[in-house]
């Protein structure tokens, strides 16, 4: 009976080692095998990679309109219309002042972020103002964002020199 209690005590630090080098080599190549699963799922093939650049890099549509700086937040309300969220009045008081404090032959920028059916765009805005205080306004946006600009286009006066002189 004596012998026994040693065998036992070898048994079982025999197993312990065996199954802690068991359990590391199955964590092991368990791991491994995940990650390398992981790896072919973002992996794809080259349609799609194609299709998925043409949506990211499709061109913005953009409009271009040149008025007299005095309808451009007529303008601004237009497009607040048509998106949902963004645009608020801080932001449009400061376009306007960036406007009217633009100096002639200065082209200037403004982006921000909007909201249209759901989905997150930017506008950006590009401006030229001349000596006559009329402005060349390109406005890229969402599809939505632009047909509401063209509709709007064609209700304000365009700029003319003589308008400017009066």
């Amino acid at each position: 009976m004596s012998e026994a209690p040693e065998h036992f005590g070898r048994f079982l630090v025999i197993t312990v080692v065996v199954s802690w080098v068991v359990g590391g080599t199955l964590f092991w190549w368990l791991r491994r095998r995940a990650l390398n699963r992981l790896d072919r799922m973002e992996e794809s093939t080259s349609e799609e990679m194609l299709e998925e650049l043409d949506k990211a890099w499709k061109p913005r549509p953009a409009i271009t309109i040149r008025t007299q700086t005095e309808y451009l937040p007529f303008l601004v309300e237009s497009i607040r219309e048509v998106i949902d969220r963004g645009l608020d009045d801080d932001q449009v008081i400061c376009l306007q002042e960036r406007f009217e404090h633009s100096r002639p032959n200065e082209s200037r920028t403004a982006t921000f972020t909007v909201e249209t059916r759901g989905q997150a765009d930017t506008i950006c805005f590009d401006w030229r103002r001349d000596d006559f205080d009329r402005i060349e306004l390109r406005v890229r946006a969402a599809p939505a964002i632009v047909r509401a600009l063209k509709a709007h286009r064609r209700k304000i006066p365009k700029a003319r020199p003589d308008q400017a002189r009066r």
